[in-house]
């Protein structure tokens, strides 16, 4: 049944500005701590190229077309030096020069570079592509310090397409996953698939060798191999749900901590180093309008909340000292007011199927209720 004008979700200009802030407040801080990590990989990569320094220049071999065209060979150390000191005081500048956007294409561009440089010696490693990804995105962000920010529907559009780029990363390669698996099973491939758990240890078998280290977790896979299955399906969920934090801010400090365990996991039980991305997600996804002040002293507090009704029927309606209001039904009503209570935990309301699992169990307990008023 299509639901009329009075059970559509109202939002009032103050919902949306508080809306708004917050996004707003919590990128600003994501951002700002970004850049400080930035200023750290930057030492990390001067000392790993002081490392490569060491090598044979031989070795030194682009394994793309675009590190083919622009670090042909190993460069200078004065040329690479040079790079990074643009690079610092581009990041630099960008604490002081908020909107300007020449000085974040020239940070993407020399980290680009610089990438290409340490990715060069006979391997493309799982490291900086989420680092590389954010300063990408970021030439399309502007957010201000709050109190001087005016945070408005353009923006925040702006952030969430920010993080959409970031996740949908790990959305396709869920997807990836769930796309090779099916196609092995619908083939009655006689290949290992992702359900079985000798995939653990060949997706481990690379980088334990690489270490020289011995596959001293085998056992758990093997004799127990619903370890693995649960692991993967869980891991499937999380990685092409992702996404969805892109359009629900609550719902990004979850996803963040579930990526940094995937992250993690990978890093302890299969040697597939994570580390700076799980960095990258900790100045990115940490919730900060929590313990920030200036969001507490700009938000518009509502004077009033009206919670009526239940499951389907429930309604939840916030007043605003201007008389504004916000009214939301059914599912979206608990949502909303537990939102209010503690907002990052009504993230766990975003996840995708939360929200059709609930509703399908309303309608069954309603259909139940009615068989047994009909029986009675």
């Amino acid at each position: 049944m299509a639901p009329n004008a009075s059970s559509r979700p109202k939002t009032s200009d103050s919902g949306f500005f508080n809306r708004y802030l917050r996004a707003s407040t919590d990128f600003f801080y994501a951002e700002l701590f970004l850049r400080l990590f930035t200023f750290v990989w930057l030492c990390w990569a001067l000392t790993k190229f002081d490392q490569y320094l060491d090598r044979p220049a031989e070795l030194y071999e682009p394994l793309t077309w675009v590190g083919s065209l622009v670090t042909p060979v190993l460069p200078r150390k004065e040329v690479f030096w040079g790079v990074l000191a643009v690079a610092a005081l581009a990041n630099l500048g960008k604490f002081f020069v908020k909107r300007a956007i020449i000085p974040q294409v020239v940070l993407a561009a020399a980290l680009l570079w610089i990438n290409l440089v340490l990715w060069s010696y006979g391997y493309l490693p799982h490291v900086n592509h989420l680092f590389l990804l954010a300063h990408l995105f970021l030439i399309f962000v502007v957010v201000e310090k709050p109190g001087v920010n005016k945070p408005d529907k353009i923006q925040y559009t702006s952030i969430n397409w920010f993080y959409f780029g970031l996740l949908f990363v790990y959305t396709l390669s869920g997807l990836w996953k769930i796309a090779a698996l099916a196609k092995k099973l619908l083939s009655a491939s006689a290949d290992v698939h992702w359900l079985r758990p000798p995939a653990a240890l060949y997706n481990a078998l690379v980088s334990f060798r690489e270490y020289d280290q011995p596959l001293t977790f085998a056992h758990l896979f093997l004799e127990y191999p619903w370890v693995w299955q649960i692991g993967f399906v869980a891991v499937v969920y999380i990685l092409t749900s992702a996404v969805a934090a892109a359009g629900h801010p609550p719902l990004r400090p979850w996803v963040g901590a579930l990526l940094m365990g995937f992250h993690l996991i990978n890093q302890f039980a299969f040697l597939i180093f994570f580390v700076v991305a799980c960095l990258t997600i900790l100045c990115l996804f940490f919730p900060y309008s929590l313990v920030c002040r200036q969001y507490r002293e700009l938000c518009r507090f509502p004077i009033d909340f009206r919670f009526t009704g239940k499951k389907r029927t429930a309604t939840y309606i916030r007043t605003y000292e201007d008389g504004q209001e916000d009214a939301y039904h059914g599912f979206e009503a608990y949502r909303q007011r537990l939102q209010d209570k503690h907002y990052y935990l009504s993230g766990l309301l975003c996840f995708p199927g939360v929200k059709l699992v609930t509703e399908l169990c309303w309608r069954g307990a309603g259909r139940n209720a009615s068989t047994n008023a009909f029986v009675l």
